[in-house]
C-alpha cells in the first residue's frame, strides 16, 4: 500500500475522531457526572495521539497527549469538570482541526501555535486554574485496596507474571462471569507497520473483551519498540476460540496462542475500577481494503461507552464483532467510477432495446427483459451504495449552536431528528454550508434574547430544530424555529427601501411572497452587520446553491411564532427519469420530477398578455416559453398543433413549448465540462441509445 494511500486514512480517521471528540465534550458538557462519555472522550484523544505519533506529526500527538492527561485526571476524579476546562479542551480540538487541515493541503503541522494551549493544560493538570477534587470526593473514588486483600495466586504456568492489581482486577471481573486470557500475538516476517497491525488487533479484541495490560506497553508498541510479537492481558466473556479468531481476522497475522488465566483465593477489597484501556495504541489503519474496517464512533450528541465493562454482558461484545467485520471503506473516486460505468450500461441497454425494436427480433426482446429487471437491481444497489446519512453533515452543527448560543448570549435548545436518512454522497458534499446559513439566521434572527423571550410568555429557552425525512423520490430537510417569526411588513419596506420593488409591486403581494424576497441577492433585514449573518449573503446563496442540485427551498413563517425554512432534494442526481422532447432536428430531455403535464394546443390557444405569451390552464394563466427563441434557431412556422410541457420549479410555472414528444426514458446525466459552464440553462448531458447526445434542461434557471 502506497504511502499516501497511508496519508488519506489518516485523514479520515482524525477527521472521525475530531468530531466523536465534539460530540463527546457536548455531553460533558450537558452531564458532567457521566464517567462513560468522558471514557469515550480520552479513548479518541488516546488513539488520535498513537495515529499522529505514527505518522510522524509530533507537534499533534505532543497536545492529544497533554489533553490525554488532563482527562485522565477527570475521569479519575482528581478533577472537578468546569466550563473553563470545557472551553479549553474545545480550544484543542478546533487548534488539531487546523492543524490536520494543514497537513491535508500539505502545509507543516506547526502553522498553528499551541504552546499557550499546552500551558493552559498543564496549569490546570497543577491545579492553578481548575479545582481539585476535594479529599472526601477522592476518597469516594473505586481503588483497589490490595493490603486488604486476601492472598490471591495464579495456577498453572504463565509466560508473565501478574501485578496484584491485575489479579484483583481478573477476580472482581470473575464474579461476573467474565474471566482473564493471556494472548501472544505474532505478526509475519513481512509485516511492514507493525504499530499499525498492533493496533488492529488491540481494536478487534476491544470487541470483545477488556485489555488490562500490554508487553511491551502502549507507548513501545505505537514506537514499533518491538520484535514481532507482542503480549496481551485481557478480560472477557469469550472464550479462547473466540479470541484466537478475532486476532486471525487481521492480516499479515502469523500466530495467536492463548491461555485461560485461572486465579485462586479472593480480594476483600472495595470493587475494582473498571480497566482502563492502557494498551489502546491506535496508529493509522495499513490494511482497509483486506481486513474489515473498525465501526466509527457513534455520532451522537452524549456518546455512550462502547468499551464491553466487566459484567457489561457478553452478547452485546460478541454481537458488535460480529458487526464489526460487515462494512469497509471505499473510497468516493471508486464509486464514482462504478457509477459511470452503470450509467454506460444503461446507455447500451436503451441501444439494444431501439436495435430489437428496430429489426423486430423477438428473441433479443426477451431476452432484453430480463436484462431489463438485472440492470434496474444493478442501478438500485450502485444507488444505495453512494448514499450516507446526512448525519455526517448534521453532526457538525450542534458545536456551532453552543458556540453561537454563547456568543449572542442566548438560551438555545437544538433538537435533530432523522439524521439517519440518507442522500447521495455529491449532495451531501454540497448541503452543510446553506443548511449552515438557516441555522445561524434561526439562532441569531429567528430566537429572540431569553427576557424578550419571557415577556412574550415563551420559554427563556429556545428551540431550533433540524429534521430531515423522505417524501417520495425526494429528501426534505427543514430547519426550524421557535423564534419571533419573519414579518412580512418589514421585508416590503425593506424591499422598496433598497430599491427592489415599487410601492405597488410590494402592495400586490401576499405575505408569503412578500417573505419570499428575502431570498433575493443583497436583501438583509439585519440593522448591523455581525459575524453570525446580516451581511446582505446568505439566503440567495442558499437558493442558488441548493437550485444547482436541482432542489428547491421555501420559507413558512408567523409572527411571534416561529419560522421553517424547507428545502427538498432529489435523492439522487445521477440517472434520473426525464422526457425527451424534439425542437427542430435536435433532443433535449427534461426532468420527469418538474414536469406538471404535457398537453397539445393549438396556435390560436396561445394569447399575449403585456407582451408575454401565456396559455390558459383550468383557469390559471401559464407563460410560454418557445425553445425556438430561448436557444435562438430559426422559427419555423406553427403548425396546427403546438404541444407544451408545463414545468415547475418551486411555485412557478412555464409551459415550453416544442415540436414533438418523444416519450420518458431513464438517462444518466454527465457533466458538460468548462467548455460549456457559461450554459446555465443546461444541467447536463446523456447520450441517447443511438449514440446522439442530448441536453438536459435545468428547469430552474430557465423559470428565474
Amino acid at each position: 500500500m502506497e504511502t499516501n494511500q497511508y496519508m488519506d486514512m489518516f485523514l479520515d480517521e482524525s477527521k472521525e475522531h475530531l468530531q466523536s471528540l465534539n460530540d463527546g465534550l457536548l455531553g460533558l458538557e450537558d452531564n458532567a457526572e457521566d464517567l462513560s462519555i468522558l471514557n469515550e472522550i480520552f479513548r479518541n484523544a488516546h488513539t488520535l495521539k498513537g495515529m499522529s505519533a505514527t505518522m510522524g506529526y509530533n507537534k499533534i500527538a505532543e497536545l492529544t497527549h497533554e489533553m490525554e492527561d488532563v482527562l485522565d485526571m477527570l475521569r479519575k476524579e482528581q478533577l472537578a469538570v468546569t466550563g473553563d476546562i470545557i472551553d479549553t479542551l474545545f480550544k484543542c480540538i478546533d487548534s488539531l482541526e487546523q492543524m490536520i487541515n494543514n497537513v491535508a493541503n500539505g502545509d507543516p503541522e506547526d502553522l498553528i501555535d499551541v504552546s499557550d494551549l499546552v500551558a493552559k493544560l498543564s496549569a490546570i493538570m497543577h491545579g492553578e486554574n481548575a479545582p481539585a477534587k476535594p479529599a472526601a470526593d477522592t476518597a469516594s473514588a473505586p481503588a483497589v485496596q490490595t493490603p486488604n486483600a486476601a492472598p490471591v495466586e495464579v495456577s498453572g504456568d504463565l509466560p508473565v507474571e501478574l501485578s496484584d492489581t491485575e489479579k484483583n482486577l481478573i477476580t472482581e471481573a470473575a464474579k461476573t462471569g467474565m474471566h482473564g486470557i493471556y494472548l501472544k500475538v505474532t505478526l509475519s516476517e513481512s509485516c511492514l507497520l507493525k504499530s499499525a497491525r498492533s493496533y488492529m488487533v488491540m481494536n478487534a479484541l476491544e470487541e470483545v473483551g477488556e485489555v488490562i495490560r500490554t508487553i511491551p506497553p502502549a507507548e513501545e508498541l505505537e514506537q514499533e519498540a518491538f520484535e514481532r510479537s507482542f503480549e496481551v492481558i485481557l478480560v472477557t466473556v469469550s472464550d479462547e476460540d473466540v479470541i484466537h479468531d478475532a486476532v486471525m481476522s487481521v492480516s499479515e497475522i502469523e500466530n495467536a496462542e492463548t491461555q485461560v488465566i485461572k486465579i485462586s483465593g479472593g480480594a476483600t477489597s472495595a470493587p475494582a475500577p473498571t480497566p482502563a484501556p492502557v494498551a489502546e495504541q491506535k496508529s493509522t489503519s495499513t490494511a482497509m481494503a483486506t481486513t474489515p474496517a473498525p465501526e466509527p464512533v457513534s455520532k451522537s450528541s452524549a456518546p455512550t461507552n462502547t468499551q464491553q465493562k466487566p459484567g457489561g454482558g457478553g452478547n452485546a461484545a460478541a454481537q458488535k464483532k460480529s458487526h464489526a467485520g460487515q462494512s469497509v471503506r471505499v473510497d468516493i473516486d471508486k464509486l464514482d467510477t462504478l457509477m459511470n460505468l452503470m450509467g454506460e450500461l444503461v446507455i447500451n441497454k436503451v441501444r439494444l432495446e431501439q436495435i430489437g425494436q428496430t429489426h423486430r427480433l423477438s428473441e433479443l426482446t426477451e431476452t432484453l427483459e430480463q436484462m431489463d429487471r438485472v440492470t434496474t437491481d444493478l442501478q438500485n444497489i450502485v444507488m444505495k451504495v453512494r448514499m450516507v446519512p446526512v448525519s455526517q453533515v448534521f453532526n457538525r452543527f450542534p458545536r456551532m449552536v453552543r458556540d453561537v448560543t454563547k456568543e449572542l448570549n442566548k438560551e438555545i435548545n437544538l433538537t435533530i431528528e432523522g439524521e439517519d436518512t440518507e442522500l447521495d454522497r455529491t449532495v451531501i458534499d454540497e448541503i452543510g454550508d446553506p443548511i449552515m446559513h438557516l441555522l445561524r439566521n434561526s439562532l441569531d434572527h429567528g430566537i429572540e434574547m431569553p427576557d424578550e423571550r419571557e415577556a412574550k410568555g415563551k420559554p427563556r429557552v429556545g428551540e431550533v430544530g433540524l429534521i430531515a425525512r423522505h417524501e417520495g423520490n425526494n429528501v426534505v430537510i427543514m430547519v426550524t424555529d421557535d423564534g419571533k417569526g419573519i414579518d412580512a411588513d418589514i421585508i416590503r419596506r425593506k424591499a422598496i427601501e433598497k430599491g427592489l420593488f415599487t410601492q405597488e409591486e410590494v402592495d400586490s403581494m401576499d405575505d408569503a411572497d412578500a417573505v419570499r424576497i428575502i431570498f433575493l441577492p443583497g436583501f438583509s433585514t439585519a440593522e448591523k452587520i455581525s459575524d453570525i449573518s446580516g451581511r446582505g449573503v446568505g439566503m440567495d446563496v442558499v437558493k442558488s446553491k441548493i437550485e444547482s442540485l436541482s432542489g428547491q427551498v421555501d420559507v413558512e413563517t408567523h409572527v411571534n411564532e416561529g419560522s421553517v425554512f424547507k428545502i427538498k432534494l432529489p435523492l439522487t442526481l445521477a440517472i434520473i427519469q426525464a422526457m425527451l422532447v424534439q425542437v427542430q432536428n435536435e433532443m433535449y430531455a427534461i426532468p420527469l420530477a418538474s414536469i406538471d403535464s404535457t398537453l397539445s394546443v393549438q396556435p390560436t390557444d396561445i394569447r399575449t398578455v403585456q407582451n408575454n405569451e401565456v396559455i390558459v390552464l383550468r383557469g390559471e394563466i401559464i407563460p410560454i416559453i418557445r425553445m425556438e427563441e430561448t436557444l435562438m434557431v430559426p422559427h419555423v412556422k406553427d403548425t396546427h398543433e403546438l404541444f407544451v410541457v408545463v414545468v415547475h420549479a418551486g411555485d412557478s410555472k412555464a409551459g415550453i413549448v416544442v415540436d414533438k414528444l418523444i416519450g420518458q426514458q431513464e438517462i444518466v446525466i454527465k457533466t458538460l465540462g468548462n467548455l460549456f459552464m457559461g450554459l446555465k440553462m443546461f444541467s447536463g448531458a446523456t447520450v441517447l441509445g443511438d449514440g446522439r447526445v442530448a441536453l438536459i434542461l435545468d428547469v430552474a434557471t430557465m423559470l428565474n
